[in-house]
């Protein structure tokens, strides 16, 4: 039985794009159960293993007169998603489950690890699954669970109890219900293994099945034939795309009904959903995935700073800052990018405010106001700081492309062969400036590059590698006055130091049609390397019309939601 598990689980080796008339092969509990062939090769698009390929994409900031439309998309869940499916669809085995096999998910080139574009299922992702469906499997057949599970198990332990569970439990876990064909054959694997064992072993392969279907490992986005020569989701589509995209979780039973009965084919029902969604606690982990992908700030955790003993102790509390700062801004105060980039305040617990040294915060996190040189917003908060430096000095290069990468999406060239190394801090003889300016702006071989991203980072130079902000450096003048050059932008913006530099981004348009357009295309799981998704959500964001919450549930309403490419 595990070797026909196993070949089931080989078969998902698949590439994740769908695009022409691609479907699912409905014949769900059988051994070419696939994408693809039963050997492992792929469809419209392939990848070798678990996500080392290409994962093309377009220019997140550009802007078009109307919005357009992806392709055709096969999702892969993530390790978050499937998680959330297991605990979601079988709640009883919260007690006995521990999580899921699936491995971390491949980051994109955007920075996202839910491009569809790189989760892909090769060998070790498809062993990951098998053994993530047999933990299940074995997690609602144990006794002090099964019943509860499925009652009829300790009632009538049969055929007809098996085809209940099947056609239950996969509804939930396809995201629609079953054909009768499907039903048919996942209950006759049901009675080919039970007469071999007994009833609950029949009914965990059954479920080992069910859950290493291409149905339940991918999430469709490919829809039907409209007849004007576009695709349009299904409604059973449509309902997995609301929970999947707003709470990271498959449709509860109601949502599936209403997508399975057209509730969801008009966008302002879509909109709607999407808000109560993302007013769940589901929704708002939803929303802190995103920033944690798009800003990495979770990075600063597993970094060390030998120079700043107590920073070990820190590094855990300064991510949990950010985390906090976030619930403020962005989902209590409904703020805006321009909110996020100038907020005067963050969220302290009395081990930070000892750290930083702002006085005493007592009892739980509060919200207090920044000192005055502390700059402002998501750029001064100590875990991006921190996560963004050197190990033993600042790094105007990192903070720089932090700046030029996530706020205003450009590409830096590929890194050359042979870099030379940068000189090691010499306290009292040289600044950071100084020696980034000998090394990389006054070699003609590195200025090429770091012209367009260095001159950013110099403003962030009055904050150490640990995060605290420092009014000098070993004794030497610090000069944080940057600029970003003609070739980012049309003309040249300078600025003087981290709070001016905030101030000049939050009052770039470029910066708000960036972080729009990497939000749409982390919601729609890279849409396949489309631009210009949801123009008038956009430009409403853009205009201080609406808040970053809003704006996410009005993607509900964008063509793409609903209207896939032919």
């Amino acid at each position: 039985m595990r070797r026909a598990a196993w070949m089931l689980a080989s078969s998902l080796a698949t590439g994740c794009y769908a695009g022409g008339e691609a479907g699912l092969d409905t014949d769900a509990a059988s051994e070419t159960d696939t994408m693809g062939s039963a050997d492992g090769s792929s469809g419209p698009s392939s990848g070798d293993g678990d996500g080392d390929g290409g994962d093309g994409h377009g220019e997140p900031a550009e802007r078009c007169e109307s919005s357009k439309i992806g392709p055709p998309l096969l999702r892969r869940l993530t390790q978050a998603e499937f998680d959330a499916t297991v605990r979601t669809v079988f709640p009883a085995i919260a007690g006995t489950f521990d999580a899921v096999s699936v491995g971390a998910d491949t980051t994109s080139a955007l920075g996202f690890r839910n491009d569809a574009g790189t989760l892909v299922v090769g060998e070790q992702t498809a062993a990951e699954i098998l053994a993530t469906a047999e933990d299940v499997g074995d997690a609602i057949t144990d006794p002090g669970v099964f019943a509860s599970v499925l009652p009829c198990s300790s009632e009538a332990p049969d055929e007809g109890c098996a085809r209940t569970f099947a056609q239950e439990y996969g509804a939930r876990l396809f995201r629609r219900s079953l054909t009768q064909g499907e039903l048919d054959r996942y209950v006759a694997l049901y009675a080919s293994v039970s007469g071999q064992s007994d009833f609950g072993t029949g009914i965990k392969w059954m479920l080992v099945s069910l859950f290493q279907s291409p149905h339940v490992v991918y999430r469709s986005e490919l829809g039907e034939d409209a007849g004007d020569g576009t695709r349009t989701l299904t409604g059973w589509e449509l309902a997995t795309a609301l929970a999947y995209d707003y709470s990271g979780a498959p449709p509860s039973d109601t949502l599936r009904t209403l997508g399975e009965q057209g509730g969801l084919a008009e966008p302002q029902a879509r909109v709607e959903q999407a808000r109560m969604l993302l007013s769940t606690e589901a929704g708002r982990q939803s929303v802190h995935r995103f920033f944690e992908d798009w800003i990495d700030y979770p990075e600063v955790a597993l970094k060390t700073r030998p120079d700043t003993p107590e920073f070990d102790a820190v590094r855990s509390a300064l991510a949990q800052e950010t985390r906090r700062f976030i619930d403020t801004v962005i989902l209590e105060d409904e703020g805006d990018v321009q909110s996020l980039l100038l907020a005067d305040y963050t969220s302290l617990d009395a081990e930070l405010a000892a750290y930083y040294g702002w006085g005493e915060v007592s009892g739980e996190p509060e919200v207090v106001p920044r000192p005055e040189a502390w700059g402002v917003g998501l750029l001064a908060q100590g875990s991006v700081l921190a996560a963004n430096a050197q190990i033993d000095a600042s790094s105007p290069t990192q903070r720089g492309l932090l700046v030029y990468e996530r706020l205003l999406c450009k590409e830096p060239p590929p890194v050359p062969e042979d870099i030379p190394a940068i000189e090691p801090p010499d306290p009292g003889v040289s600044t950071t400036r100084q020696r980034y300016e000998e090394s990389h702006m006054a070699n003609p071989g590195c200025r090429s590059c770091h012209a367009f991203f260095d001159p950013i980072g110099f403003s962030f130079e009055h904050f150490d590698p640990a995060g605290r902000y420092r009014a000098d450096e070993a004794g030497l003048t610090i000069d944080a006055s940057g600029s970003i050059p003609v070739g980012v932008l049309d003309e040249e913006v300078t600025f003087d130091g981290l709070t001016d530099l905030s101030q000049t981004l939050a009052a770039l348009p470029e910066v708000t049609d960036c972080v729009s357009g990497l939000t749409a295309a982390y919601v729609f799981g890279g849409a396949g390397g489309q631009s210009c998704l949801a123009e008038e959500a956009r430009t409403a964001l853009g205009e201080g019309e609406i808040s970053m919450v809003e704006f996410l549930a009005q993607l509900a309403a964008a063509p793409h939601f609903t209207t896939r490419e032919p």
